[in-house]
């Protein structure tokens, strides 16, 4: 739908030259107004010259007649009612029937326009995102990665994916891009000699048989790519050898989870450019927050991603963890998401090789990752929670011997 509006009123014949008609045809977005005086005319009408819009103006029993007849003939045509009653039951019926809006009368100009092209807008934003949409549908990429190592990363990962798959009931893919020593197979108690490998030696050749083949299918329905098994296969694998892989993974599934290493390579830095979104995952130690704060800037400053960018703050709340307040002014950048600590729960899971999202799914830490995949889905969550089970805010923690955020910042800089 483009261009001026193409419109039909459909009203009785004794109300068509109401004022809001003759307003309505003088208007510069409408192209063309025909006004009927008979419902079975306006249909056959519609039916021949497909408008872009039609107005119906009759009871309620037959705009619900006209607007199913018109929306089963030329579903592509809109329609609006027009009607003496607004309660709830009509409006379900008009609605059902296929109106995109109804108006209740006495009508005003300014209320019929701003329905039009509302109706309009809406409509050509959907066919603009169809359109660009039809050739491949490709899935939502996010990036997990960690400035430092032994933060969680990799737990939170593969939590993510599993909590993915229980929130948005869609297929998701799992990648191992810690190309050396990956351990997601070991989080999730899966082996196998198909790896990551295997797909970048056959980047040009990528089919639906080959990724069966290498993907591995986990007992929560993700599917999960491994890491390579030899540390030597790291140096074979380019940026664009990732990219194509990266096509075919988001070509079969709505959501593909990359954990990473902490190094940024060419095949990282191709993950961050690709990315929709990008989890910063630290905990609340120095260490830690020093290279989260450098890697943030070194992000930004070159301009890694065009993904949304949401610090995760791991094992928080946490006894003895530095105060929330204080992470945020030092990174200058704010807590997106945080993950509490409860070591022994996600440490036997980790041992087990069962996540902590399936193995103790009323806990603080996977309704936590649950609320965070609302998040990553597009939900408008807040993936904040400090406090559980009626518990206290726990969120103003410091170190032992620090005196305040003096310190930290010290610290921080290396004073």
């Amino acid at each position: 739908m483009t261009g001026a509006i193409r419109l039909i009123v459909i009203t009785s014949p004794d109300q068509l030259d109401q004022e809001w008609i003759n307003r309505l045809a003088r208007e510069a977005e409408i192209e063309h107004l025909d006004r009927v005086g008979s419902v079975a005319a306006g249909v056959l009408l519609a039916r021949q010259s497909r408008p872009d819009l039609v107005i119906v103006d009759r009871d309620v029993e037959q705009i619900e007649s006209a607007i199913r007849q018109i929306f089963s003939y030329v579903p592509s045509t809109l329609c609006i009612a027009v009607t003496p009653s607004a309660d709830v039951p009509t409006l379900r019926r008009l609605v059902m029937a296929g109106a995109r809006d109804v108006i209740n009368r006495p009508i005003h100009h300014s209320d019929i326009m701003n329905s039009i092209r509302s109706v309009v807008a809406a409509e050509r934003d959907r066919s603009v995102r169809a359109a660009s949409n039809s050739d491949q549908r490709l899935g939502r990429l996010v990036v997990v990665v960690a400035p430092k190592g032994g933060v969680g990363a990799t737990t939170i990962a593969a939590n993510l994916a599993i909590a993915l798959r229980q929130v948005t009931n869609t297929s998701v893919a799992l990648a191992d891009m810690g190309l050396q020593f990956g351990d997601v197979g070991v989080q999730l108690n899966i082996w196998s000699r198909h790896t990551l490998y295997d797909l970048v030696m056959h980047a040009s050749e990528l089919d639906d048989a080959l990724f069966e083949k290498v993907l591995q299918t986990h007992s929560s329905s993700i599917k999960v790519l491994l890491a390579p098994h030899e540390l030597e296969a790291a140096g074979d694998i380019s940026g664009d050898a990732m990219r194509a892989v990266l096509q075919g993974l988001l070509a079969r599934h709505t959501y593909v989870v990359c954990d990473t290493w902490s190094f940024l390579d060419e095949v990282t830095e191709t993950l961050l450019q690709k990315a929709d979104d990008v989890l910063v995952v630290t905990t609340p130690e120095v260490p830690a927050l020093r290279n989260t704060k450098s890697f943030l800037e070194h992000l930004t400053r070159n301009e890694l991603t065009r993904g949304r960018i949401t610090l995760v703050l791991n094992r928080f709340p946490s006894v003895n963890g530095i105060a929330l307040q204080d992470v945020q002014k030092h990174l200058r950048y704010p807590v997106g998401a945080n993950i509490p600590s409860e070591g022994q729960s996600i440490t036997h899971s980790i041992n087990r090789g069962v996540p902590i999202v399936m193995a103790q799914p009323h806990s603080w830490a996977s309704q936590s990752l649950l609320r965070l995949a609302a998040y990553v889905a597009g939900d408008n969550a807040n993936p904040i929670s400090l406090q559980h089970s009626g518990n206290k805010k726990t969120g103003k923690f410091t170190l032992p011997g620090m005196k305040g955020r003096r310190s930290l910042l010290s610290l921080m800089r290396g004073t």
